[in-house]
């Protein structure tokens, strides 16, 4: 323990010489989509860490739509990606819109390492959904943000969920197929020794895993900070929505992952909500 604590204030003293960019001890990026725990994934870190959650997220997006909209061409984007990279210094960097970085930050950071939180469809789906009516008016970037992952799905409102329509949510389909989306690519393209993954509701029982893969000393570790950010605030009921209904988009776009992850959620009836 005197070690350890010896060997944070000589690196405290390092940095202070060197600059943050220069000593930097790990790279760590989670990539879990919004709602998943990546608030959680950051507040463990917080203490001795540089750790942020969705930094700079309104000019992230702002460039990630210019890039995709083709404003911009993949070389500037990534030039600004690596100013701003030299400029934070981040340890840890724990956003949803890291998911469409991976590419450019595989290519251009190979010591890189990912963290995936992973959230059963139900939960996930109960909490995006009351955070956006929590959180309606949150500015243009991220409105914009919210548009492209659940409003240009194709999908539109079908019967039985009539409810999402009155309260201005998006299409249930277009939330779970984004869910599955999401999850997939992360897997498919992040190579799995440089990926750890682990459940929402087994980020604190697993945090000494966690830390041990991203190379920094347990120390720094909070485990009082791992269920960060919860909504409290329900305005709206899965069960609002017509049962047969929910559970067959589950089937057609969720199974295969929540029989993966979590093979003990069979049915809305199966989750604590």
């Amino acid at each position: 323990m005197a070690s350890e604590k010896n060997s944070g204030t000589a690196f405290k003293f390092k940095r202070l010489l060197l600059g943050a960019y220069r000593t930097r001890r790990a790279q760590i990026y989670c990539v879990g989509i919004g709602k998943s725990g990546t608030h959680s994934i950051c507040g463990m870190f917080l203490n001795g860490v540089r750790a942020e959650h969705e930094p700079q997220a309104p000019q992230l997006i702002a460039r990630v739509l210019d890039w995709r909209d083709g404003k911009i061409s993949e070389r500037q984007f990534t030039d600004w990606l690596l100013a701003r990279d030299r400029k934070m210094a981040l340890e840890v960097d724990s956003s949803g819109l890291n998911f469409h970085l991976i590419d450019i930050l595989l290519r251009e950071f190979p010591n890189a390492k990912f963290i995936l939180s992973v959230r059963d469809c139900y939960t996930w789906l109960d909490s995006v959904t009351n955070h956006q009516l929590r959180f309606p008016d949150v500015g243009t970037e991220w409105q914009q943000m919210r548009d492209r992952r659940f409003g240009n799905s194709g999908f539109s409102h079908a019967p039985g969920e009539e409810i999402l329509r009155e309260k201005k949510l998006y299409p249930l389909e277009s939330y779970l197929s984004r869910w599955t989306t999401h999850n997939n690519e992360v897997l498919a393209k992040i190579p799995s020794e440089k990926l750890f993954i682990v459940r929402t509701d087994q980020i604190k029982k697993r945090a000494n895993e966690i830390v041990d893969f991203t190379g920094l000393p347990r120390s720094s570790i909070r485990l009082d900070l791992t269920h960060a950010f919860q909504n409290e605030e329900k305005q709206l009921s899965l069960r609002q929505i017509d049962r047969a209904h929910l559970e067959r988009l589950v089937e057609k776009h969720c199974r295969p992952l929540m029989t993966r992850f979590f093979p003990e959620i069979k049915s809305l009836d199966d989750t604590k909500l």
